[in-house]
This record gives C-alpha cells, sequence and structure tokens, in this order.
C-alpha cells in the first residue's frame, strides 16, 4: 500500500521503501539506477535482518506476521537517508582522503624522483669536481714543471699577480705575488713595452734582477689576456744568459780574429814592403861598396858614400823594425831564461825611471826555457816597460815586472791576440802590469796599429813591433786595461823542447884580409835583376865566375847543364818556388853542393831548415860586399872558419 502512495518523482528525490517477495523482483521495480535510490527493499523471511544493497539501497528481511506501521517505515527512511548522507559524506573524504593519497603519492614519487635526479647530480658534480682538481693538478705541476718562467701582471701597473716555481727559481724569491715590474725587469721602458702589448705574442730581451748582483737576460714573450674579467699580460721567460754571454764571447772572438787578421794583413804588407826595400838597400849599399873599392884611400868621394852608406843603414834598422812587426825579422833564436833575461834590464830602468815609478821585481826562478832571441825578447820588455812608465805620466804609481809559468786553457788562448794559432799547455809568462791612466775599448783596439800612439803622433812602431815580435816567437799577447784602473800585458812563450832538429849556433864571422879572392863557379839565384847584377859584379871581383836564375825553376835547369858548380847563393822568397823547395830539388841532384840562403827577412824555420836541408849559411838582406866574402870564404876555407871562431 505505501508503495502504491509514492509518486515516482518522490522515489527518485526521496528515500523510499518497496516491497517485494525478492530483491531481484525489487530491483526490477525500481524507478531508476540502483546507484543513484535511496531506499529500503522489504522481502519476507525468517528473521529481521538488515543488509546494504547496491548504491544507497539497503535490504529488510522481515517475518510475514510482522506489521511495520508508517511511521517506522519513515523512521526507517530517515535513517537510512542520514545513513546515505553519511555515506556519501565517508565517500567524499574516502574520494578526498584517496585524492590526498594520490597526490601524497605523487608527491612522495617525485620527491623520490628529485632525490634520485638530485644524487645523480651530486654524484656527477662530485665527478666534474674531482676532474677539475685533477687537471688543476696537472696544470699546475705542468705550471711547475715547465722550464721557462711564467709571470701574470697587471695591465696598468705592471705588478706581478702570480708567477711559477721557474720563475721564483730564476729570480731567487719564494714568492713573487705583489712584486712591482720595477723591481724585476732591469730594462728601461720595460713597463711601456708591457702596456703596448697586444693580443699577438711580441717577443723582447729583458735584463731580470736575479737573486745575485749578475742580470739575468731573458727572451720574454708577451701576450695580452683576460682573466677573470680583468686585463692581464702573460709574460713567458727563457733563459738566455749563457746564450748572450756566448754570442757576446762570439762576437769578441770575430772581432778579435778580425783585429789579428788586420794586423797579419799589415804584417804582410809591411814583410813585402821591407823585403824589396831591403833589396833596393842591398843595391845601393852593394854598388856605393863597390865604387869605394876602387877609389883611393884619400879621394874625397870617400866621405858622401860613407854618409850614403850610414843613411841606408838606418833604412835598413827601420826595415828591421818593420820586419819586427811583421814578425819575418831576423830571429837568432836559442834556448833562454826569461827570467835571467828581464832580470839584467833592472839597472837599465832603475835609472831612467826611478824618478816617476817604482819598479816591482817578481821573477821566478828555476822557469823552463824558451826559443828566442835574445835582443828581440829584450825589446819586448823593454817597450812594454817603457810604454808603461809612460800610462804613469807625471804622476807616482808602479810597473810590476814578473815571470811565472802558467797552463792556458783553449779559452784563456782564446782570448789572447794570436791566441788561435797556439796550442793548450804550458806557457812561460812575462807579464808587465801599471797603475796608470789604462785604456778604453777604441784604443784598446788600436794599440797594435803601426806608428799609432796616445802620446807622440807618428812616433815609432812600439807596440806593433812587441806584436811581430810575440808572433815571430809562435806566442800569443793578452791586454787588459780599463780607464783609470792600469793596464797589463801578458806575453806568453812556449817553454823550449830539447829535439834532434836544434841547430848549433854559428859563429861569428872573423875578419879575413881584404885581397882574399875564391875560386870556382857560383850560381845566383834571385828573382830581382837589380839584385843579379850586384851580386854578379860582387861575386866577380872576389874571384869567381858566375851563373845567373830568376827563379828556383831555371836554377834547376842551369844547375843541370853546368856540373861544375861549385857553391850556390839562393834567395829565400821566390814566386813559383822558394828557397825550401828549389833547396830540397838542388839536394836530389847533388848531397855535397854547398848552399847559401840570403832573404830580407828570415822565418824561425830557417833554423831547422838549417840543419835539415845542409845550408851552410845565411845572408840577411841588406848585407855588406865584406860579409860575402867573409862567408865565401868560411865555406871555402874551414881552416880559415876555425881560426875565425
Amino acid at each position: 500500500m505505501l508503495r502504491h502512495s509514492l509518486r515516482l518523482r518522490e522515489v527518485r528525490t526521496h528515500p523510499f521503501a518497496l516491497w517485494a517477495r525478492t530483491v531481484e523482483e525489487a530491483c526490477r521495480l525500481l524507478p531508476g539506477p540502483a546507484d543513484r535510490l535511496v531506499g529500503l527493499v522489504v522481502t519476507p523471511g525468517d528473521f529481521p535482518r538488515v543488509e546494504p544493497l547496491e548504491g544507497g539501497l539497503h535490504h529488510l528481511t522481515l517475518p510475514a506476521e510482522v506489521v511495520v506501521s508508517k511511521e517506522v517505515v519513515r523512521l526507517l527512511l530517515d535513517m537510512l537517508e542520514q545513513l546515505e548522507s553519511a555515506r556519501q559524506e565517508v565517500h567524499r573524504v574516502t574520494l578526498e582522503l584517496e585524492r590526498w593519497r594520490n597526490d601524497l603519492q605523487r608527491h612522495i614519487t617525485e620527491q623520490a624522483e628529485f632525490r634520485e635526479n638530485l644524487m645523480r647530480e651530486i654524484a656527477e658534480r662530485r665527478t666534474a669536481e674531482e676532474a677539475a682538481r685533477q687537471s688543476q693538478r696537472w696544470l699546475e705541476a705542468i705550471y711547475d714543471s715547465v722550464s721557462e718562467g711564467i709571470t701574470l701582471h697587471d695591465l696598468a701597473t705592471g705588478v706581478v699577480l702570480e708567477g711559477n716555481r721557474c720563475a721564483r727559481r730564476m729570480m731567487g724569491r719564494e714568492d713573487l705575488d705583489g712584486l712591482p715590474l720595477e723591481d724585476l725587469v732591469a730594462t728601461p721602458g720595460a713597463l711601456a713595452e708591457l702596456r703596448s702589448a697586444g693580443e699577438e705574442p711580441r717577443v723582447l730581451e729583458w735584463a731580470l734582477r736575479g737573486a745575485g748582483e749578475d742580470l739575468l737576460w731573458v727572451e720574454a714573450s708577451l701576450r695580452r689576456t683576460r682573466i677573470g674579467g680583468r686585463e692581464v699580460v702573460l709574460v713567458t721567460s727563457r733563459d738566455i744568459t749563457e746564450r748572450r754571454a756566448a754570442e757576446q764571447e762570439r762576437r769578441r772572438l770575430e772581432n778579435q780574429i778580425q783585429h789579428t787578421q788586420r794586423l797579419e794583413s799589415l804584417g804582410v804588407l809591411a814583410g813585402g814592403v821591407a823585403h824589396d826595400f831591403n833589396n833596393l838597400l842591398m843595391a845601393i849599399q852593394g854598388n856605393v861598396d863597390l865604387a869605394m873599392l876602387d877609389l883611393d884611400t884619400d879621394s874625397p868621394v870617400r866621405l858622401p858614400l860613407r854618409e850614403a852608406l850610414r843613411a841606408s843603414q838606418s833604412a835598413s834598422d827601420l826595415c828591421g823594425q818593420i820586419l819586427s812587426y811583421s814578425g819575418r825579422g831576423r830571429f837568432d833564436l836559442e834556448p833562454l831564461d826569461l827570467s835571467v833575461l828581464v832580470s839584467e834590464l833592472g839597472r837599465m830602468f832603475g835609472a831612467s825611471i826611478l824618478n816617476k815609478a817604482s819598479l816591482v821585481w817578481n821573477l821566478d826562478a828555476g822557469l823552463p826555457q824558451v826559443m828566442g832571441d835574445a835582443t828581440q825578447l829584450r825589446q819586448i820588455a823593454m817597450n812594454l816597460i817603457l810604454n808603461a812608465a809612460e800610462a804613469l805620466g807625471e804622476q807616482s804609481g808602479e810597473i810590476r815586472i814578473s815571470t811565472r809559468l802558467h797552463h792556458c786553457t783553449r779559452r784563456e788562448l782564446g782570448q789572447a791576440l794570436l791566441g788561435e794559432l797556439c796550442q793548450p799547455g804550458d806557457f812561460v809568462v812575462l807579464e808587465v802590469e801599471d797603475t796608470g791612466c789604462g785604456m778604453d775599448e777604441p784604443t784598446l783596439r788600436r794599440i797594435f796599429e803601426p806608428f799609432f800612439t796616445t802620446k807622440v803622433l807618428g812616433r815609432g812602431l812600439g807596440l806593433a813591433a812587441v806584436l811581430g815580435i810575440v808572433r815571430g816567437h809562435r806566442g800569443a799577447l793578452r791586454v787588459d786595461s780599463k780607464p783609470g784602473k792600469g793596464t797589463r800585458f801578458r806575453v806568453l812563450l812556449p817553454p823550449f823542447i830539447e829535439s834532434a832538429a836544434s841547430s848549433p849556433s854559428e859563429a861569428a864571422s872573423g875578419e879575413f884580409p881584404s885581397g882574399w879572392s875564391g875560386t870556382g863557379t857560383v850560381l845566383v839565384v834571385d828573382d830581382e835583376e837589380l839584385l843579379r847584377t850586384l851580386l854578379t859584379q860582387m861575386l866577380e871581383r872576389h874571384g869567381f865566375r858566375v851563373l845567373l836564375a830568376c827563379d828556383g825553376q831555371e836554377a834547376l835547369r842551369v844547375f843541370q847543364k853546368n856540373p861544375r858548380i861549385d857553391l850556390v847563393l839562393l834567395d829565400l822568397r821566390m814566386p813559383r818556388m822558394d828557397g825550401f823547395e828549389t833547396c830540397q830539388a838542388l839536394r836530389v841532384l847533388d848531397q855535397e853542393v854547398p848552399i847559401l840562403m840570403m832573404s830580407g827577412h828570415q822565418d824561425s824555420a830557417l833554423v831547422a831548415g838549417k840543419a835539415a836541408l845542409g845550408i851552410q849559411g845565411f845572408l840577411q838582406k841588406p848585407f855588406r860586399s865584406r860579409e860575402l866574402r867573409d862567408l865565401l870564404r868560411q865555406v871555402q876555407n874551414p881552416a880559415d872558419r876555425q881560426e875565425g871562431r
């Protein structure tokens, strides 16, 4: 009855009660979907029981005998409505909780993903930081292990911002940070050069102030760059101190070699001029001698002829000085004690220059002997001592003369004039040192030039002759001087070594009667026609028959065509074949023929040549007629030679 009293609208909008025999039948009678309805389905049963159905429906089982009033039904329906409201609220809360749970789960998932990403990023960052630290260690190791100094400088001020280990070691400092450029670089204008650096490297040579007093020369490469928003200049420095010193030494040696070559060229020129001049003097003196032989003893012409001879002798002495400068002068070589030789000069100089300087002698005794010409070596000592006295001028001072034995290395010889011609080893040293005015570099470069002097223009050969004599003795010469600090000359002479090639000293020629006359045929070999004519006249006057040859090759032809040649008078210096070569060729043809050598200058090699080639005598041009006569008589009359001794 209640079912029929409920309209469909009310059933849909309000809780309802529906009686049916079964639940299935009730579901067919429902006015809409079960999940959208709230109501009570009542079916008969054995005992009262309530159970929920789909949506807001509940199933009530009642025994058949139970009669339910309308108020009870309404009460039940109100309860169902409240239950449905509570269920919907629970459902809403459940949905809200589910949404919250889903949100929470999403947040948890997101947090897990974020944490995973964060841990991955942390791991990647740690890996990157370790790689960066490793790279930093590598860079620092490379930065500090390179053999070049690296410094960073502020562009505006030049202050050092950082320097590597090599730079600190080069500068001898533990820390370079904050060091001003002026305290680092001694080269003027270094700051301006630093500021003008560009992005392309610019290479300069700088002098750095190292730990000691000496400057450290570097090849600096400057390059502007930007680090941390700051403009800086990267300077890479390579130590070139040794290279620069080697280049300076090379330039010094080149200058010394050029100077030696210039002096050698002057010596060759001077020797050639002196040789030719000696030939002319020989012709003058020889013809004057011949003229005087034909004059009466009381002839007034003899006086001017003697003056001409005296003048020609002075010219010959000048030639001797020129030959000394060229190193081709006549040397009478013999073993000498240099200390004894120099000590003999003490008495002479003690009186002559005592008022201007005090002489300090320090001569070592027992030095090895040197093979030298006593007169020439005395001239060396005299010239050096006089030069030292002139350097003192009118002021008081000291002149120290010493001799000693010194071992010279190749480097020491390289710093001496003529040292490149010597071998390293022991040398006997003559040293003359003064406390005078000293010399600057331009003067030092010219002191060995002929006729150069700082005192009186054109005074003489002086030091040029000293150098020539040292050259002739196969020695070396070193000069050290500074303005205001004095000058030191060191003459290096090789010690004498005994050998079988050494020839005994010749006896002085004796005086023989002027009327002596020889016999036989003499072959005269000289490239100067004037001298050949003169020698022919001299020899013929002394009773000899004369054959002539202009050079060595012609001499060999003449010698082969004339087997009865008793003596050969041979010039030392000739074109095509010199005297030694001609002598060797003549010795092949005849081992016994006497050979006399003549020359305007004499090499020290002539001493050994006289023994090796059997040369019986030597005539220094210009020589007088009587000198030729005396030597010819010594060769042809050995008994007279012994008497002449």
